[in-house]
């Protein structure tokens, strides 16, 4: 009668010169950080396109206030805020409720701009003390947008994120004189 050890002992040398399975091994071994790294530069890379369309939405809006267009034709915040929405959505479908604010401040000159107040405190986005004010012919301008953008990989929602509630908050600000358009 074989004892149990010496079974024990073949059965560890059997297993030890076995090849059968080691792929699936390997690749159980390799398949977190794979998939870690390949969601987490999806998400870095929808963001960073997230930044773009909110810049070159601004850059657009900006403009209109700058050469005067706005104030002559009487646009409104509401609509100021709709027309950064459509540059949002040219590259992706964004949706701007409740996740697009603005704010427009106009200054004598550069120096009276100084070191503006920074909305996001405290893992919140403080929103109380954003206006809609374009400004007249050779004013000094900044106009800022922030979008809450919905962080999608829940396990980068700390990592990513600068405000509570898994999202990050995309900024962009533009500051000029506007133009002598009277």
């Amino acid at each position: 009668m074989i004892s149990f050890r010496y079974r024990l002992k073949r059965a560890r040398r059997r297993f030890g010169k076995s090849r059968k399975g080691s792929a699936a091994i390997e690749f159980a071994l390799v398949a977190v950080p794979f998939f870690l790294l390949t969601f987490g530069l999806a998400e870095v890379g929808m963001i960073g396109l997230a930044q773009t369309s909110l810049n070159f939405a601004i850059s657009d809006a900006g403009r209109q206030i700058r050469t005067g267009q706005a104030q002559l034709n009487g646009v409104t915040e509401a609509e100021m805020s709709d027309q950064i929405c459509d540059g949002l959505n040219d590259f992706l479908l964004m949706s701007c409720t409740d996740t697009l604010f603005i704010d427009v401040d106009r200054f004598d000159s550069f120096v009276d701009v100084g070191v503006m107040d920074n909305p996001l405190a405290s893992g919140q986005l403080d929103d109380s003390n954003f206006g809609y004010a374009p400004g007249a012919p050779s004013d000094v301008v900044v106009v800022r947008a922030y979008y809450r953008w919905h962080i999608m990989t829940p396990l980068f929602e700390d990592l990513l994120g600068n405000v509570t509630g898994g999202e990050r908050v995309l900024v962009s600000t533009m500051l000029f004189r506007n133009e002598p358009y009277l």
